[in-house]
């Protein structure tokens, strides 16, 4: 009777799960898919001038949406509350240039790595010396609240930890003397570099694999999402993205 009981009960769970898991492309094809974003990280994402968010993740979500036969809406919101909204099911996916770390995978899926980089210390052309990790000790260091670089600062002995709510005011705070380096992603750097030119890349850091975040009981999407991955990949489409956006 116990193993009878035990088996039907393990196999109650498992429909429970396989049901909620169904249900998250049931409730996307029907509403849409929810994209979390914090539009402050060209070129992942930023506002253009019309204040429309704009970016690769945009344009990488869309033909994910295409390949998945759904319609793709961005929400765009405080990176530090990407997560939450998540697990909260405010919205059904995250792209916003998010690095892949061991620490978010307890919390939440990723996606296939969708692109490969590295951190970069960026600092004022004057301060051109500071090329490693240990030589921002005793320097400020700015960066964004909750991010993966975040972490990487708060491990430099005698760093002194800035934390912006936006990528764009840590940049700012660089340039106006207000920090003396950024740590950030180099596609993101080399934005910023464009818009102020007193700023310079002095240091290549760890590599870094950005993915889409998803919730852990939505495995269908996941799913559904490496696939169309897969596809924009095979037809040359992914290329054509980073083409448009990182070059």
């Amino acid at each position: 009777m116990k193993t009878t009981r035990l088996t039907l009960a393990l196999g109650l769970s498992l429909l429970a799960a396989n049901a909620s898991a169904q249900g998250c492309m049931t409730a996307i094809k029907a509403s849409g898919l929810n994209i979390g974003t914090s539009p402050d990280y060209p070129p992942y994402e930023s506002l253009d001038t019309s204040n429309k968010v704009v970016g690769f993740d945009i344009d990488l979500m869309n033909a994910i949406g295409k390949q998945m036969g759904v319609k793709v809406n961005v929400i765009g919101q405080s990176f530090d509350g990407l997560i939450p909204a998540l697990l909260a099911k405010k919205i059904d996916m995250i792209a916003a240039g998010m690095t892949i770390t061991e620490e978010r995978k307890k919390s939440v899926n990723f996606s296939l790595p969708y692109f490969s980089g590295q951190n970069v210390i960026v600092v004022r052309k004057e301060n051109s010396a500071t090329k490693t990790l240990a030589a921002l000790g005793g320097k400020s260091i700015a960066v964004q609240i909750g991010s993966a670089q975040e972490k990487l600062a708060q491990g430099v002995k005698g760093g002194n930890v800035k934390s912006y709510n936006l990528y764009t005011d840590a940049a700012l705070a660089v340039q106006t003397r207000q920090a003396d380096s950024m740590i950030v992603a180099r596609p993101v750097a080399l934005q910023f570099l464009k818009t102020y030119p007193d700023l310079t890349i002095t240091g290549m850091l760890n590599k870094i694999d950005t993915g889409l975040a998803i919730r852990k009981d939505c495995t269908d999407v996941q799913n559904r999402v490496n696939a169309a991955i897969i596809q924009i990949r095979k037809s040359g489409e992914m290329d054509t993205l980073v083409a448009k956006w990182f070059k």
